[in-house]
C-alpha cells in the first residue's frame, strides 16, 4: 500500500498528514510547519519608508518610489519554498509515494511553482481551498476526494 502525504496549508502554516492507500485509511498528522512572518502586517515587515526620486518628466517634483513587490508576498513565497523543500526531502527519503495538496489558492500557486519536478509528478490532487484552521483529521477528510489516486 502506498503512503500518501496530505499537505494542508496557507501562507503561515502547513500541516503534513499521512494515510495509507487510495481510501486514505488512518489519517494522522505527522508534522506542522509555521511561518509567523506571514501573519505580520506588511508595514511591519519593511524597516523604513520607500526612497524618493526626481520626476523623470523634466519637472522639479519628487515622489516616493514604489516597492517592487509586496513584503507579504515575499514572505508567502519564502514559506512556500520551505514547504517545497520539506516535501522534496520526504519524497527522496521514501517517506511517501503520493501527494495531495489542500491549500489556500494563492499559496497553492506559489507552492506549485516551487515543487521539485519529481514531487510534482506524484501529486494526485490539488484543491484550492483554505481549510487550514480545521484541526480534526476526520473533518479534513471530508474535503478530499473519496479515492486519492
Amino acid at each position: 500500500m502506498d503512503t500518501v502525504w496530505i499537505v494542508v496549508a496557507d501562507a503561515a502554516r502547513a500541516r503534513i498528514l499521512s494515510c495509507e492507500g487510495r481510501a486514505c485509511q488512518g489519517l494522522h498528522e505527522i508534522e506542522t510547519l509555521t511561518h509567523t512572518e506571514s501573519r505580520v502586517h506588511p508595514r511591519e515587515l519593511v524597516t523604513d519608508r520607500p526612497g524618493r526620486s526626481w520626476s523623470s518628466a523634466g519637472g522639479d517634483g519628487r515622489h516616493a518610489m514604489q516597492e517592487t513587490t509586496d513584503p507579504s508576498v515575499n514572505e508567502r513565497n519564502r514559506f512556500a519554498r520551505e514547504v517545497a523543500d520539506r516535501l522534496r526531502g520526504g519524497y527522496h527519503s521514501g517517506s511517501y509515494q503520493r501527494l495531495v495538496i489542500l491549500a489556500a489558492p494563492q499559496f497553492l500557486g506559489a507552492l506549485r511553482e516551487l515543487l521539485d519536478p519529481q514531487v510534482a509528478q506524484i501529486v494526485t490532487a490539488q484543491i484550492a481551498k483554505n481549510v487550514s484552521k480545521i484541526q480534526d483529521p476526520a473533518a479534513l477528510r471530508s474535503h478530499l476526494p473519496d479515492f486519492l489516486y
